[in-house]
C-alpha cells in the first residue's frame, strides 16, 4: 500500500528533507573536503578579493542574527569559539552549512546563516570559511 500526500503535504515533506540532509551534523570527510576547498580558494587573486569583501559584507548582514543566537543561550553558556563552512551558489546564496564543533550557539548560528545570501563569488559551489571567535 503506498502512502498518498496531498501536494502541499508531500512539497512540505520534501522541502523538509532537503533542509534535514543540509543540517545533519558534519562528518569529517566533509569537514575536510570543505577546508581543502577554502584553502584552494584562497590561493587566488579573486578568492583573496572575494575574502576581504565577506570580512565587511558578514558583520553588516548577519551580526544581528549571530548576537540573537547568544541571547537565546541559557544564563551562564560559554561560547566557545568554532568554524562556520558554508557552501555558495553562483548568485551568493548558501547552499550547505558545516559548522566545527557543534554546540548549541554554533548550530543556531548556522540555522540562521541557511537562508543567508552574499555577494556573487568568484564561481558556482564556492565554500567559505568563517571563524567565529568571542572575546569575553
Amino acid at each position: 500500500m503506498a502512502l498518498k500526500l496531498p501536494q502541499s503535504l508531500a512539497t512540505l515533506v520534501a522541502v523538509l528533507l532537503s533542509l534535514a540532509s543540509m543540517c545533519m551534523a558534519a562528518d569529517k570527510k566533509q569537514l575536510t573536503a570543505a577546508l581543502a576547498a577554502v584553502e584552494a580558494n584562497l590561493k587566488t587573486s579573486a578568492g583573496k578579493q572575494y575574502d576581504e569583501l565577506l570580512g565587511k559584507e558578514f558583520p553588516e548582514k548577519y551580526l544581528s542574527s549571530v548576537k540573537q543566537c547568544k541571547q537565546a543561550l541559557p544564563q551562564g553558556s560559554s561560547i566557545d569559539s568554532f568554524d562556520m563552512f558554508l557552501k555558495l551558489n553562483a548568485d551568493g546564496k548558501v547552499q550547505e552549512a558545516l559548522v566545527y564543533p557543534e554546540t548549541q550557539f554554533s548550530v543556531c548560528t548556522r540555522t540562521a546563516l541557511l537562508a543567508g545570501k552574499f555577494s556573487h563569488p568568484p564561481h558556482d559551489d564556492y565554500w567559505i570559511n568563517i571563524h567565529m571567535q568571542f572575546k569575553h
